[in-house]
């Protein structure tokens, strides 16, 4: 319902100066009573993660380098779900531990710092590639006629990682997730040979690495933080709730949430358990001073769903990025946003 426009727009905002501000917060005055949800879930604001570093057969200059920005990029994902992210030398410390933890299934907390998630990942595909295509005519629809394309050199880096996502101390997998990113480059010349620097490789490989998991949302959705609803208040600015979740936690304005209620049921087997089920979408307020306050915010919701909102409901951050979907133009939109972010980066 609130899925983002393009960063095209976000650029032009940002180069032009335009900003928009969302409404103030209804006073205290116009609170509503809220019926309890049968069951609370606590929220997931403290989360504490532990990212290893990336595994890769090889040890080259290179393939550190792809690493690095792989380790790098993850970082900065888990970072946006206001995850706190246990601190990379204690990670590495970590590591042969559980992993041999995860092969035995038998898991020590003892002197490890408190964490509840850890993300392996292993890269299996690293390659450069070259191409030369000599000058050729080939057809042009735009011009309905054949033209004359100059001789060039094509240039590919790709990537393909596996990164896993497991619960601490149980040590169970939560997600595979697969993250896969390329970078191109292209220029005219005769020579067939496609001459090209280290450096250029190197920052080409790096830059797949990037775009491998800033293409892909799996990974920041697995650690949405999720908050309870303690609040609803209707005015002539909308209807909002309440959320126990605010700066601290890394909440931000436009932020899209899901609304999940949880119930207590018994089962076909007669026994006691909890069934989840969404009802509705909301926004964080835009307007970060009074709308976003270090243990809580706001979110704005559609009238209609203020009939089933209850106080212990679970809101959900929905992270969806408009150049992640499967549309045929993502692809398009990956392209232009990662040139104008070049373009525009100070």
């Amino acid at each position: 319902m609130f899925k983002k426009a393009f960063v095209a727009l976000a650029v032009l905002t940002a180069v032009t100066g335009c900003k928009s501000t969302g409404p103030n917060v209804c006073s205290v005055s116009t609170r509503v009573e809220l019926p309890v949800s049968s069951h609370v879930v606590k929220g997931t604001a403290s989360t504490k993660v532990i990212i290893f570093e990336p595994d890769l057969k090889v040890d080259t200059s290179t393939a550190r380098n792809i690493t690095a920005s792989f380790h790098q990029s993850l970082t900065k994902q888990v970072d946006i779900t206001g995850s706190k992210i246990v601190d990379r030398s204690l990670a590495k410390k970590l590591k042969s531990e559980l992993q041999i933890a995860e092969a035995s299934g038998v898991y020590s907390s003892e002197g490890v710092p408190v964490a509840d998630f850890a993300i392996f990942t292993d890269i299996g595909v690293a390659s450069f590639s070259r191409e030369f295509k000599a000058a050729h005519k080939a057809y042009d629809p735009i011009e309905d006629k054949r033209v004359y394309v100059a001789a060039a050199c094509h240039f590919e880096a790709k990537i393909e990682a596996s990164t896993k996502a497991v619960s601490l101390p149980d040590m169970l997998t939560l997600d595979q997730i697969e993250f896969i990113g390329d970078s191109t480059h292209s220029y005219e010349t005769s020579n067939s040979r496609c001459p090209i620097s280290n450096d250029q490789i190197n920052s080409m490989v790096a830059e797949a690495a990037k775009y491998s998991v800033t293409r892909n949302d799996d990974l920041k959705n697995l650690l949405a933080p999720r908050a309870s609803i303690v609040e609803m208040r209707q005015c002539d600015a909308g209807t909002m709730v309440r959320i126990d979740m605010g700066s601290s936690h890394g909440v931000e304005p436009e932020w899209d949430v899901d609304f999940i209620t949880h119930e207590k049921v018994t089962n076909y087997a007669g026994e006691i358990e909890i069934e989840t089920s969404g009802y509705g979408e909301g926004e964080v307020i835009n307007n970060a001073e009074h709308g976003i306050k270090p243990n809580h915010s706001w979110v704005i919701i559609d009238n209609d769903m203020a009939g089933k909102v209850k106080r212990g409901d679970t809101v959900k951050v929905k992270f969806e990025d408009a150049c992640n979907d499967l549309s045929i133009f993502a692809s398009l939109c990956h392209k232009t946003s990662e040139t104008m972010s070049k373009t525009f980066s100070f």
